[in-house]
């Protein structure tokens, strides 16, 4: 499971069948330096409904992400992709991502680097 960002909403004419009671969102994969500055904020740590970013566009891929869950633009979802995305559902489903939950709370703390070693484990 992965963690990114809502930035939008799929519209369809048409849908498959499967998809019934559910919607299909753009979803943006948070990266390391989202991260970075989450532990940067001072707090390393983001609350409900926050995002550590504003929603929009990136230059990074972005994922269609099947949601049942009721995400909308800005929340911070968990998804899973591949083989894994169509385990919800009972017939064959074309789906590449599953919103499979939406993330109350990151508490980030990034590895201390090597020049900051613990002491108890410097040699």
């Amino acid at each position: 499971m992965r963690l990114g960002t809502v930035i939008g909403r799929v519209t369809m004419t048409l849908q498959e069948p499967i998809y019934k009671g559910g919607r299909v969102l753009l979803v943006q994969p948070l990266t390391r330096a989202d991260y970075a500055a989450l532990a940067g904020a001072g707090n390393a740590s983001l609350p409900v409904g926050a995002s550590p970013k504003p929603p929009k566009l990136a230059s990074a891929p972005t994922l269609v992400a099947y949601d049942q869950l009721g995400a909308g633009p800005g929340h911070i979802v968990g998804f899973t992709e591949g083989a894994e995305a169509t385990a919800p559902f009972t017939a064959d489903a074309p789906v590449d991502a599953y919103i499979a939950c939406i993330v109350d709370q990151i508490d980030y703390r990034p590895p201390p680097a090597a020049a900051e070693k613990p002491e108890s484990l410097k040699t």
